[in-house]
């Protein structure tokens, strides 16, 4: 089987490396229009479910990341002076760069051909010369948006603003925070992905975020493209939890998150894949997860149907039953994602709370953890949710 794979992100490359490893007499060819190790963003989040996942399928791979992963049980709430922890939940974060990197060595030793910093063909000569296309070019994916019919593709931009960020310093927990400024709040999710670095994301609504004096054109750049008044500005606003510890950025501004949802997944021999087909707000962190667990259930189906191999079965069957079994679950994590970002959105309704009610409408959010959750795991030496 032939199959081109549009995109060299984790999904992408992880459908890659199983493809070939079921079919090592195939061909498969990922197109990356960056340069090899150039990437947004910081640290990659998984629950211990999803590492299991991994284990049980990919041990080299599990034993590598275990290997340069970051492990934490509890959630922290920071809120007005006080902080709410909530143990036994279970994550493990990585450095996207060093996931990345992982995934290169998965496909060389498999035998696949990357090609980064090219362009790839036009999507109807793809077509015509692979037997599989596989659109794993992220959220803002050109296939995708060529062919909007082809999908039935919905685009939901949020009002929010955030930032993706990094400081150096070391979390010992994923942690929400909450800074009160000018006439609004701000609020960070923050999470360690190394031994010295913690991914940290600011969100705002459109009204705090004028209020803290964000609004204002970009003055200057940092060194590596991020707003340098943005960055400054952020280091006042959190100096209390950032303890004198300073952010970073990543080509680092204030965008806006858009929902991306589509009712097919798939039409003829081109199928998308991670955040082309789904995307989920950063508060749930499920992005990288979510697609490489397309990428797993995809490769799976494709050998299971005979499409591998020399078995000589069409990818119709196969791409049908991917679009039958990640949908659900797919559908359900957004739906979480979705009470998670309006939640956040509005956190201005909770602003009145206690900090123990406020960490509990926090920590339940999403409809995924529930009282008996919290009050069976919440430490009795910090606030309680009773």
């Amino acid at each position: 089987m032939r199959i081109a794979v549009v995109g060299g992100g984790p999904g992408g490359l992880y459908l890659a490396s199983w493809v070939k490893q079921f079919d090592p007499a195939g061909e498969v060819v990922v197109w990356e229009r960056n340069p090899v190790g150039d990437t947004f963003g910081f640290g990659v989040v998984f629950s211990d479910g999803t590492l299991l996942g991994i284990k049980e399928t990919d041990p080299a791979l599990y034993d590598a990341m275990a290997a340069r992963s970051e492990r934490w049980a509890d959630i922290a709430v920071r809120y007005r002076g006080e902080v709410v922890r909530s143990a036994g939940h279970g994550f493990a974060a990585i450095g996207r760069k060093e996931l990345l990197r992982l995934l290169y060595r998965r496909c060389a030793e498999a035998g696949v051909t990357l090609r980064f910093g090219e362009q790839s063909p036009p999507v109807e000569r793809l077509l015509a010369e692979y037997d599989l296309v596989v659109a794993a070019d992220g959220a803002n994916s050109a296939i995708r948006s060529g062919r909007p019919d082809a999908f039935g593709t919905s685009l939901d931009t949020r009002c929010s603003r955030y930032i993706w960020l990094a400081v150096d310093k070391p979390f010992d927990a994923l942690t929400f925070l909450v800074a009160e400024s000018g006439q609004g709040a701000l609020h960070g999710h923050a999470y360690p992905f190394s031994a010295e670095l913690s991914t940290f994301i600011v969100e705002a609504d459109e009204h705090s975020w004028r209020a803290a004096g964000l609004d204002g054109p970009i003055a200057g750049v940092t060194p590596d493209g991020s707003d340098r008044f943005a960055v400054e500005r952020l280091e006042e606003i959190f100096a209390d939890t950032l303890d004198g510890h300073r952010l970073t950025g990543n080509r680092s501004r204030w965008r806006r998150f858009t929902v991306v949802r589509n009712r097919r997944w798939h039409q003829g021999n081109l199928v998308l894949l991670g955040d082309a087909a789904h995307t989920t707000h950063f508060s749930i962190g499920s992005g990288t997860r979510l697609a490489m667990e397309d990428a797993l259930v995809l490769a799976g189906l494709l050998r299971d149907h005979g499409c591998l191999g020399g078995g000589g079965g069409s990818p119709q069957a196969a791409l049908v039953a991917y679009e039958q079994r990640r949908g659900p679950a797919v559908a359900a994590a957004q739906r979480a994602a979705q009470a998670s970002l309006e939640w956040f959105e509005d956190i201005g309704l909770a602003m009145g709370r206690e900090a123990s009610q406020f960490a509990f409408e926090l920590l339940t959010r999403g409809g995924r953890l529930s009282y008996e959750d919290l009050t069976a795991v919440v430490r009795p030496s910090d606030s309680s949710f009773r």
